[in-house]
């Protein structure tokens, strides 16, 4: 399990307890620049191929 800032379930940008498409999607429509947005994952402020690879090592449900 993959845990940023304490939360197991980082990548759930929309809060539904799972990462999926619906996350994903938000991600990509976020990408470029996005200071303190919830899709910059990695939190350089920047939506990118980091953020990308750890939304999809993240995916599935959450604990």
């Amino acid at each position: 399990m993959i845990t940023i800032n304490g939360l197991p379930c980082f990548a759930d940008v929309n809060g539904d307890g799972i990462v999926d498409s619906g996350d994903l999607g938000l991600l990509l429509g976020a990408w470029g620049a996005c200071s303190g947005c919830p899709q910059d994952l990695d939190g350089n402020g920047t939506v990118d191929a980091a953020d990308l690879g750890l939304l999809l090592a993240a995916f599935g449900d959450c604990p």
